[in-house]
């Protein structure tokens, strides 16, 4: 138990270092796009990244969690890798189908949603192609439990485009360029990782039967993502329809800070599903328990404090990595927006339980109670009080999935959620949010200097009600420098 247990915090960890190391793109890529951009410009990239994103589970139909759940398992390589080209070749059909769609209706879709600009509207097409590509090499990847070089792709993949856009800004390029600089990395980072997993798949012609059993398990996650996404993305949808491209430019950049707590639910997303899977599979409940406990405890520790801290800095912040407009509009959304990201971050650690137990049926029930009240809020609230409404949508809906995904999870098995450590964390948070307050009043302190005070702050605080313990920093110590 103790070895499968390190093994997966060391996963963890490596994967969660890589996105540590993705947090400050946040923070070098809002104010490189939105002091460049107009807020229609940075409307339109941020709505391009929507409809990627809502394509994405139209071309996987549940196929990549089935490919997570079956494959990791799987030693005949004749039999990896026939479903590997399956999945490859259904998602790709699937695809091309969608942008089919999509360049039909492509002068409706610029019309309606992108400023009249067709190029935004063909550029997209190709960025959903690599956007469905690039994802089926990078969960073998994980498959293969290549921890670090999926983490150190994942780094690349964030950094080289935006160091690219900073080039192209500084020669007056504009939103086609940055675009198509996006669309070439993406391309030819999806070539390496197909070059680097061709040896470990290689190469056998789809055989379509074996996937009857993929579908059954993947299927009925398709309305749970579908129905996830729009609750997640169609916002930026009604905020363009009733208030504009630029509207929607200003509520995606406080989107963005807002959103980090989803981050680190994602930290453990990958890592945790192909370690539950096998663990339960041989029987072991209680590691599987384990696991659970741990990956809630890290999420919680991270999560609470960001809600608190974003109380009070979220307008400096902003400030500081946008404009004065998007950071007086966003002064109330983030926080919100922020906390309805920790109900999502629980929602996703919850799930597992009824991944692994093959319950996938309960999850479009979830979403079908949540999608439903999310767009009536939606069409209510944002006419009415604008891209407030929209972020108070958010937060309900993710509220209402939290809850249920935990009465079905908890009808299976329990594990341990450590009630005492959320109240210390809680204490903590309210402590290290009085002296962010009393912190930035001092005007001549950079706010990063204040962030890393209050962090050092919770975290004493949290260690001297033994929320996090002496055991626990010896244990994560041996899981980074010793090796199994």
């Amino acid at each position: 138990m103790k070895s499968s247990y390190k093994t997966t915090t060391k996963d963890t960890f490596i994967n969660g270092l890589a996105d540590f190391l993705l947090i400050p793109l946040t923070f070098i890529k809002l104010p490189l796009l939105t002091k460049n951009l107009s807020a229609s410009e940075y409307g339109m990239w941020g709505l391009m990244h929507t409809t990627a994103g809502l394509a994405l589970p139209l071309t996987t139909l549940g196929l990549g969690v089935a490919m997570s759940r079956f494959l990791p398992g799987e030693k005949d390589k004749d039999k990896l890798s026939e479903g590997f080209y399956s999945v490859f070749t259904i998602r790709i059909a699937l695809c091309l189908l969608i942008i089919s769609l999509l360049l039909i209706f492509k002068e409706f879709i610029a019309l309606r949603f992108f400023d009249e600009n067709i190029k935004v509207v063909e550029l997209m097409t190709l960025f959903i192609i690599v956007n469905t590509i690039q994802p089926i090499y990078m969960r073998m990847v994980t498959i293969f439990r290549l921890i670090k070089t999926r983490s150190i792709i994942r780094i690349i993949d964030a950094y080289l485009p935006i160091s690219i856009i900073a080039i192209l800004f500084y020669f007056d390029f504009g939103l086609i360029s940055i675009i198509k600089s996006v669309i070439i990395v993406k391309i030819l980072i999806t070539f390496f990782l197909f070059l680097y997993t061709f040896p470990r798949v290689g190469f056998k012609f789809p055989k379509f039967k074996p996937l009857k059993g993929y579908f059954e398990y993947g299927l009925p996650t398709l309305p749970a993502s579908l129905g996830f996404w729009l609750v997640n993305l169609s916002d930026r949808f009604l905020v363009t329809f009733f208030l504009g491209t630029s509207a929607v430019g200003i509520y995606t950049a406080s989107y963005q800070i807002g959103s980090l707590p989803y981050m680190l639910s994602a930290l453990i997303n990958f890592v945790l599903m192909v370690s539950l899977s096998k663990l339960y599979d041989e029987g072991k409940i209680e590691e599987v328990k384990t696991h659970l406990s741990f990956a809630m405890k890290y999420f919680l520790t991270i999560s609470i404090p960001f809600i608190f801290g974003s109380l009070v800095l979220t307008k400096e912040v902003l400030i500081l990595f946008s404009t004065e407009e998007i950071a007086f509009a966003g002064e109330v959304i983030t926080p919100m927006i922020g906390l309805g990201f920790v109900f999502l971050g629980i929602y996703n650690i919850m799930k597992y339980i009824l991944l692994i137990t093959k319950k996938t049926k309960i999850l479009p029930f979830i979403w079908l109670i949540s999608l439903p009240i999310n767009l009536c809020l939606n069409l209510i609230l944002i006419p009415k009080i604008g891209i407030n409404g929209a972020a108070i949508s958010t937060v309900l809906s993710y509220l209402i999935a939290m809850v249920l995904i935990i009465y079905f999870a908890f009808r299976e098995f329990t594990f341990d959620i450590k009630i005492n450590f959320i109240f210390k964390s809680i204490f903590s948070s309210l402590i290290m949010g009085f002296a962010l307050k009393n912190l930035t009043r001092y005007t001549e302190i950079n706010i990063m200097l204040i962030i890393a005070i209050g962090s050092a702050c919770y975290f004493i605080m949290l260690f001297i009600l033994k929320g996090i313990t002496r055991s626990e920093f010896i244990f994560f110590k041996d899981v980074i420098w010793k090796r199994n």
